[in-house]
């Protein structure tokens, strides 16, 4: 599994070119001098998810195999693990730092994935067709629990865990949809993720490369 599971950061980062005057020169010949110098500036924000143990932690299930027509198997895979998240939020102004929130939990990650296995003969009128196979997620349920915030605007320990589980608690009272938005959001991102590409397989070549192994 890639390393770090996810990872946003396409905001972070924002600089803004800032023209200012540099004096040069000494006596009767100091002048001016335009000097453009690159700030940070704007929202930054950027989320990494990490599963830190994995080894120790994943379950992997495979479920439901079933073969409904020729050239066709499905099945559902069920994956859980630990898995760590740091969300951190900057804001900058012409280089001037205004806000600095970092958060880190740990929970654990549970991921149902119905998955196709497709395969089929594309003849191209040579002696041998291609063998053209496909793997694709058909749909992913993402769920999460035991959070525990770690680490909370400068709080760690039982603080950070107390402040975390407020901060739950009110999100899912007063704006329940916006964790449901998250996560078929992700759901959305796991299925365009794990639909691969058809891989394209020339049998006449398979034999060929045999038959050269095989000659004394």
């Amino acid at each position: 599994m890639p390393s770090p599971l996810y990872e946003d950061a396409k905001s972070w980062g924002h600089t803004k070119d800032m023209t200012t005057i540099r004096w040069r020169g000494q006596g009767l010949d100091v002048r001016p001098e335009k000097v453009i110098k690159s700030r940070k500036d704007g929202d930054w924000r950027k989320t990494r998810l990490t599963a830190d143990n994995l080894a120790d932690t994943l379950v992997f299930d495979l479920r439901n195999l079933q073969a409904p027509e020729p050239g066709r198997v499905t099945f559902a895979i069920f994956l859980s693990f630990d898995a760590s998240v740091r969300p951190d939020h900057q804001k900058w102004n012409e280089g001037t730092k205004l806000w600095d929130s970092t958060l880190k939990a740990r929970m654990r990650v549970k991921l149902a994935l119905d998955c196709e296995l497709t395969a089929r003969l594309d003849d191209k009128g040579e002696l041998l067709p291609d063998a053209v196979i496909r793997l694709r997620a058909t749909k992913a349920d993402l769920k999460y629990d035991n959070l525990v915030v770690e680490h909370a605007a400068g709080l760690g320990g039982a603080a950070a865990k107390l402040m975390g589980d407020a901060v739950h608690r009110l999100v899912n009272e007063f704006k329940p949809s916006l964790e449901r938005d998250l996560l078929t959001k992700a759901d959305a991102a796991i299925v365009k993720a794990a639909d691969t590409k058809e891989i394209r397989v020339k049998l006449g070549d398979l034999l060929v490369r045999k038959g050269r192994k095989e000659k004394p």
